[in-house]
């Protein structure tokens, strides 16, 4: 991963707050290493938002070290989502990670895969990514809160976690563009 910039570190910490208002310092360092921080870099960090070693981290802190108090990241005005059901923190770093690997330059399959396997590290096993150009319809059966579909300058992109075999039946969407 390229050095994260200041609003992606917020944001990685927003995610995890969500419905907390400090974050203990080792679970925001572990946190940045799934997102393909190295440790070091990710220690190196958690040291400088939690100067007294408190164990934990609060957004004035790290907002402050950084000198950044981001809102909603810029790029992300680009998109329309057009189904979801994920927290708007868990959807803005999905729809993040989605627009930095759509802009490698490399095949549609291997952008895809690449995705695929970043929203693994993170989030655990069983996501599918999709990308298309034209119309489309979709059904599928997905984990509660792990559904995404989205346009990005005429592209329509979605994720979805696939549940367990058993629990296949447990949340269905349905998109068409």
């Amino acid at each position: 991963m390229d050095e994260p910039t200041p609003e992606k570190l917020i944001h990685f910490y927003d995610e995890l707050t969500e419905a907390q208002a400090v974050l203990p310092t080792k679970d925001y360092q572990a946190y940045l290493t799934k997102w393909g921080v190295s440790e070091s870099k990710a220690a190196s960090y958690c040291a400088m938002f939690d100067p007294k070693r408190t164990g934990f981290i609060k957004r004035e802190d790290l907002c402050s070290s950084l000198h950044c108090w981001p809102n909603q990241p810029a790029i992300l005005r680009e998109v329309e989502v057009l189904t979801t059901d994920m927290s708007a923190k868990k959807k803005e770093s999905i729809l993040l990670l989605v627009l930095e690997g759509v802009n490698k330059k490399k095949s549609k399959q291997e952008r895809l895969q690449e995705i695929k396997e970043r929203i693994e590290r993170v989030y655990g096993l069983g996501w599918n990514v999709f990308m298309a150009d034209g119309r489309y319809w979709s059904v599928c059966s997905h984990k509660p809160g792990t559904n995404l579909v989205f346009v990005h300058k005429g592209i329509v992109y979605g994720v979805h976690q696939t549940p367990a075999p058993e629990n296949a039946e447990r949340d269905n969407c349905s998109v068409a563009h």
